[in-house]
């Protein structure tokens, strides 16, 4: 499948989905929110096999339970928080995505100069899919999606806090420390890389 941008992209890419997915899996061993990390790796795992497909030992139609499976999931979950924009949502709209370059998205890849469909965007393919126009809109809409939560997830975890009390003035000579900003944790790194590679994945698709 691969993106379709640059070369030299599409390893990189996908050597980081995999470095994802093996942190999660650790994660996973430590008992640590089992089900969202198996869906963090499920997911990094997938991006990786996108973006390396030569390297996908799994068919199709097993990424497409898994993910079927993970949005059902987590849609149950946002349905009773009431809410698409907490972690739940995230992972309905992640395995949505998913879906999207699984069963359409790949159909849309440029010809070859024979005419035929390039084999990196026929991967996992298969026939009928959606109309090219509808195919760059939703990829698109899909891709806005992560850069906004990459933007979001940095936001929160940099920026310094706005005190709304009334604060006093300290005396002269005493050194005043402004509120430290969030830490930019292994698990916030690894949730902006793999946003990172779906938004990559599907600007190419588009």
């Amino acid at each position: 499948m691969g993106s379709g941008l640059t070369p030299w992209l599409d390893p990189v890419l996908g050597l980081a989905c995999l470095a994802v997915a093996a942190f999660h899996l650790v994660l996973l061993g430590r008992r640590h929110a089992p089900v969202a990390s198996g869906a963090h790796a499920a997911m990094g795992l997938g991006m990786a096999a996108m973006f390396l497909p030569s390297a996908d030992p799994f068919p199709q139609p097993l990424w497409v339970a898994v993910f079927l499976v993970s949005g059902a999931w987590f849609g149950a979950a946002a349905l009773r928080g009431g809410s698409l924009l907490g972690e739940a949502g995230h992972h309905v709209v992640g395995a949505a995505a998913m879906l999207f370059m699984l069963l359409g998205a790949h159909d849309h890849g440029a010809p070859t100069a024979t005419g035929a469909v390039a084999p990196e965007h026929a991967h996992h393919g298969g026939g009928g899919g959606a109309p090219g126009l509808l195919v760059t809109m939703l990829a698109l809409i899909f891709a806005a999606w992560f850069v906004a939560d990459i933007v979001r997830t940095v936001y929160a975890r940099t920026a310094v806090p706005v005190a709304t009390a009334p604060v006093a003035v300290a005396p002269a000579g005493t050194t005043v420390t402004a509120a430290p900003a969030g830490a930019l944790t292994a698990s916030v790194v690894a949730h902006v890389v793999m946003s990172g590679a779906m938004a990559v994945m599907l600007l190419g698709m588009a």
